[in-house]
């Protein structure tokens, strides 16, 4: 087996499994305290109105994260037990 395979195995194996809530506000936490990190450290070196973008757009992201994942905790990911 091949570094490929194994990475894809390793994929699988998480996106297999549901996360908890507990996995889920720990994502929450974790995606605050960067954002609020990057946004101090962007707004220490470039600027206020910079930090403020950088924010955004990290926020926007880690939402659309925290979003997907609690979707295929409630629904599960019966895509992903097909294979061999």
């Amino acid at each position: 087996m091949g570094p490929i395979e194994r990475i894809e195995d390793e994929y699988l194996d998480v996106s297999t499994s549901r996360a908890t809530v507990r996995e889920l506000l720990e994502l929450l936490g974790g995606a605050i305290l960067f954002v609020l990190a990057a946004w101090a450290l962007t707004r220490y070196l470039l600027g206020e109105t910079i930090a403020l973008y950088v924010a955004a757009g990290l926020s926007v992201v880690f939402v659309i994260t925290i979003v997907s994942q609690a979707y295929w905790a409630i629904t599960g990911r019966e895509d992903y037990e097909q294979r061999e």
